[in-house]
């Protein structure tokens, strides 16, 4: 009985990811309603007693001492920058809940139906939020460059949310592996999703989404170079690029104009340098960064942007949040990570994990890939499903 309950539970907070942006209160402490469907999963999974902390802790000590590091970092730095209420409210919300949902999904892994299930759901996820981002489309609900951002804040960040399922979607039509739907069925899902993907306009997504895809294909075929497929992507890619040519942001980006999107990300990058050179062993705290960096102006011309909450690059953003210690720990997470895959089997399953996990790290380049309640969800789901 509570295995099932809890079975239900992960599905539906798979699939309600996005309700982190229904806020409400409870006995007055602030949350949403995706933190407490991810309570109710962990204490249902809880209630069915079916694998111990400590047993991962023998499997697994480097990942347990990785993640502990980056708990550590966080919260050293929240105290050191007496950021008390936003540093332990995101430790709380993108750190703790999203991997006490992991522990509930680690315990689905041992079989592989679970894994497809899981993968399936996420997929589900993205393919209603890409629906319900293309009713904005359609009702002329744009940023004012003429993007696509559905409900959430930015086009950047409903490209974010729909780059894993891309993956998901490129392995399920090739192999059928995630559902046993037919694939005309799946193949149209599929193009809601890439649609919406496309209308983002986020040039840094689409680019590591076909780097992630060509790197874990790459490697699942055993180093082996199909031409015929390169041949095919390469093509889709100068399409899509002749299709982008006389959009303003690609014309911003191929002439670097002074204003462009680019240069904005330039003028981010090198303030957050300069604050981390700083501060550069104990980082600012999580969510000081927009305050650092108006503080910082004075050292720069008039910023581009200036409402900025991260720095635009996923390791910069575990330095300033966590200090060294919180990148030292993110960094041997990662390593350890694809150490343990290096042994696993390479078929689809392997090739979907390896490509979100690969996205997460090429697009943290240029974006924040994981510092939003879903997104590190997505992550720390991604992480544990093949361990």
């Amino acid at each position: 009985m509570m295995q099932k309950i809890t079975k239900n539970l992960i599905r539906v907070t798979i699939l309600l990811l996005p309700a982190y942006l229904i806020r409400l209160s409870v006995f007055g402490i602030p949350t949403n309603v995706l933190e407490i469907l991810i309570l109710l999963a962990f204490i249902s999974c809880l209630a069915e007693s079916r694998h111990s902390l400590f047993e991962f802790y023998k499997k697994y000590k480097v990942i347990f001492w990785a993640v502990l590091a980056i708990f550590a970092g966080l919260i050293i730095s929240t105290l050191a920058n007496h950021n008390y209420t936003v540093g332990l409210g995101i430790i709380k919300s993108w750190f703790i809940l999203p991997l006490a949902f992991a522990w509930v999904i680690y315990g689905e892994t041992k079989r592989a139906e679970n894994l497809e299930s899981i993968y399936k759901w996420l997929y589900l996820s993205a393919f209603w939020v890409a629906v319900s981002a293309l009713v904005y489309y359609i009702n002329d609900q744009l940023t004012y460059d003429g993007r696509l951002a559905g409900f959430f804040n930015s086009p950047n960040y409903l490209a974010m949310y729909l780059a894993p399922a891309i993956i998901i979607g490129v392995e399920s039509i090739k192999y059928k592996v995630l559902s046993k739907r037919n694939k005309a069925a799946y193949f149209i899902s599929f193009l809601f999703i890439l649609v919406s993907f496309y209308l983002t306009y986020s040039y840094a997504a689409w680019a590591a989404v076909t780097a992630s895809l060509f790197i874990a294909g790459f490697i699942k075929n055993k180093n082996k170079i199909n031409l015929k497929k390169i041949s095919a992507v390469a093509a889709i890619i100068i399409l899509v690029i002749l299709s982008q040519w006389n959009n303003l942001k690609f014309k911003d980006f191929r002439t670097l104009g002074e204003r462009s999107s680019f240069e904005s990300r330039i003028i981010i990058w090198k303030s957050a340098t300069k604050i981390l050179g700083d501060n550069i062993f104990f980082g600012i705290g999580p969510g000081n960064f927009q305050n650092k960096y108006l503080e910082y102006q004075k050292y720069f011309p008039p910023y581009l942007e200036w409402a900025v909450p991260h720095p635009h690059n996923l390791y910069l953003a575990f330095w300033l949040y966590g200090g060294i210690m919180g990148l030292a720990g993110f960094l041997a997470l990662v390593v350890v990570w694809f150490k343990e895959m290096i042994k696993k089997e390479k078929n689809s399953l392997w090739a979907v994990s390896v490509g979100i996990t690969l996205y997460f790290l090429i697009h943290g380049l240029a974006d924040t890939t994981y510092f939003k309640n879903d997104l590190a969800i997505v992550f720390w789901i991604n992480f544990v499903m093949l361990l």
